[in-house]
């Protein structure tokens, strides 16, 4: 799991930094709004992932886990099932965000976002089920030869020479990676033949929890770009492009080996939810400290890197490097109590966190500030009040179980 973190986390970054010297600095605007869209959609379909690790592991408790188990859904098929849906509601409703965030070729774009939401909820349903089961191996396979592929469809069209419209080609393909792993692999095919530990009607709306959730978490975490689009002046957008460049790379060194945790966290959680909010003490001290000494290192190094990687292409002042770091801690903060929280059950506190969280950060980028100013305390305010409401849940619901205990 380590190693598929770290190939995560490398290969995102890698394929950022190819992105930013292959393009223009007003492409590379346009890049990272594709990119946000993308993985913003890739991030609402996490959700199947999370309910999916949950149900299958609990699951695996109670006896539900495959072959003839009645009335429990296999997560694969609902995964799929889930993904078709939110593909028709891309197409559908393109009229109202297409044109803004896809622009000229939205043609060619948006089926690529409604193909991809479809192999991604599969992605999604098999990761999920392998981490319930505790097949790692499974697991870590998926995460880190998504990653690769991603990476090395991108290198490829950046040495053929193909612009921006080929580079976003290739960063959806790798969303169909796991079919190769359904073929090849028995272990694969198991996981993906793994039942829910409840009826499918219970299945999908406790998945629609995980979804709304994970909604605001891909709009804060990478779906940002397209909120600044949304917020933003296309002045202030086309010259943008050293600004989300510094969010994507500040982020990525502490947020991508999360989210390939995030399946192990979950299991985790579960295996432990009689301790409650006292299983989030070492992981969020952790996090504070990276972010505070990333914080600083940010700030004494980081316009060196970014002049280092990108010769004179974008200037981002150390401040803003070292604020940005220390938003990607409270972000993962915000993702470690959610996890937490989804993990004992309470999926409305979990939604309630995200959504309440991202909509203070979108107030924040409405307020009369400079673009990188609302933008670092957009990243601040809502990840911490999303926290705050993940913690107060997690107590509450301690305090609740001893006095009925008692």
């Amino acid at each position: 799991m380590g190693v598929a973190s770290v190939i995560a986390a490398a290969a995102g970054f890698i394929i950022l930094v190819i992105a930013g010297n292959h393009l223009r600095p007003e492409e590379y605007a346009q890049f990272s709004v594709f990119w946000g869209a993308l993985f913003g959609i890739f991030g609402v379909l996490s959700g199947i992932q999370s309910e999916t690790t949950r149900a299958v592991r609990s699951g695996d408790s109670t006896g539900v886990t495959g072959g003839a188990a009645g009335h429990h859904p296999p997560v694969l098929t609902s995964g799929l099932l889930v993904g078709s849906i939110l593909a028709v509601l891309i197409l559908a409703s393109s009229w109202l965000w297409a044109p803004s965030v896809l622009g000229s070729n939205t043609p060619w774009l948006l089926p690529t976002l409604a193909v991809a939401a479809v192999a991604y909820s599969g992605h999604s349903a098999l990761a999920g089920a392998s981490a319930g089961a505790q097949e790692w191996p499974l697991y870590s396979k998926l995460m880190s030869a998504e990653a690769l592929f991603r990476l090395a469809t991108v290198a490829s069209v950046v040495l053929i020479g193909v612009g921006l419209l080929g580079l976003e080609f290739a960063c959806a393909l790798a969303a169909a990676l796991w079919l190769v792993f359904l073929l090849l692999s028995p272990t694969a095919r198991r996981a993906g033949a793994a039942r829910a530990d409840v009826p499918r009607r219970v299945y999908l709306r406790q998945t629609g929890h995980a979804m709304l959730s994970s909604s605001a978490t891909a709009a804060l975490i990478v779906g940002f770009p397209v909120i600044l689009s949304f917020t933003s002046t296309a002045r202030e957008l086309a010259s943008a492009g050293g600004l989300l460049l510094a969010i994507q790379l500040t982020r990525a060194p502490i947020m991508v080996p999360l989210q390939a945790f995030q399946g192990v966290a979950i299991a985790a959680f579960v295996n432990q939810r009689d301790r409650g909010i006292r299983a989030l003490y070492k992981p969020t001290a952790l996090f504070v400290g990276v972010g505070v000494a990333g914080g600083i290192a940010a700030a004494l190094l980081g316009p060196w890197l970014m002049d280092l990687l990108f010769p004179g292409k974008y200037e981002v002042p150390a401040w803003l490097l070292a604020t940005l770091t220390f938003d990607a801690a409270l972000m993962a903060i915000l993702t470690l109590t959610g996890t937490a929280t989804l993990a004992v059950g309470l999926h409305r506190a979990y939604s309630t966190g995200w959504v309440l969280g991202t909509g203070v950060s979108i107030l924040c980028l409405l307020l009369p500030l400079p673009l990188p100013v609302r933008t670092a305390l957009a990243l601040a305010a809502g990840p911490a009040l999303g926290a705050a409401i993940h913690v107060a849940s997690i107590v509450r619901r301690g305090h609740t179980a001893a006095a009925t205990s008692a």
